[in-house]
């Protein structure tokens, strides 16, 4: 019987599907933990398709409930009170971050005048929050019109 000898260079291996792999699950790892939890007030915010998420040490967090109360950074304050805090925090920092969430069920006017107000105070770095679309299993897909 003829058996066939084989070559010392076939025993090697192939590293770069190994490598493929490797790089996909550190691009998975770093996706999927960029996750920040901001606490605070309960508010049903709007969802979006696209979120950036952003880390600020100055910042001021503005938000709108659905009666139309107005809070600055968790505290319920009245229009006057919003105005002179958001001077003053212009005057601290004008480059802050001013974070605005409303309420998906308060007026959109009571949100324009919030923005306003925010303007006046000479603040011009404004993100709006939002929360991130969650796609069900059983509806498919909407296409834009």
């Amino acid at each position: 019987m003829w058996v066939q000898k084989r070559d010392a260079d076939d025993s090697t291996l192939d590293m770069t599907p190994l490598v493929d792999v490797v790089f996909l699950l550190i691009i998975f790892f770093m996706l999927s933990t960029t996750f920040i939890v901001v606490p605070g007030l309960r508010i049903d915010l709007p969802t979006a398709a696209s979120q950036k998420v952003s880390v600020e040490k100055h910042k001021v967090v503005l938000s709108v409930d659905r009666n139309g109360v107005l809070y600055f950074n968790q505290d319920p304050v009245d229009e006057h009170t919003m105005v002179r805090l958001l001077k003053q925090a212009a005057l601290e920092n004008p480059l802050m971050l001013v974070l605005m969430k409303g309420d998906r069920n308060s007026t959109y006017g009571r949100n324009v005048d919030l923005l306003d107000m925010v303007r006046k105070a000479g603040l011009n770095r404004i993100a709006i929050v939002t929360s991130t679309k969650k796609k069900t299993q059983n509806a498919p897909d909407k296409p834009d019109k």
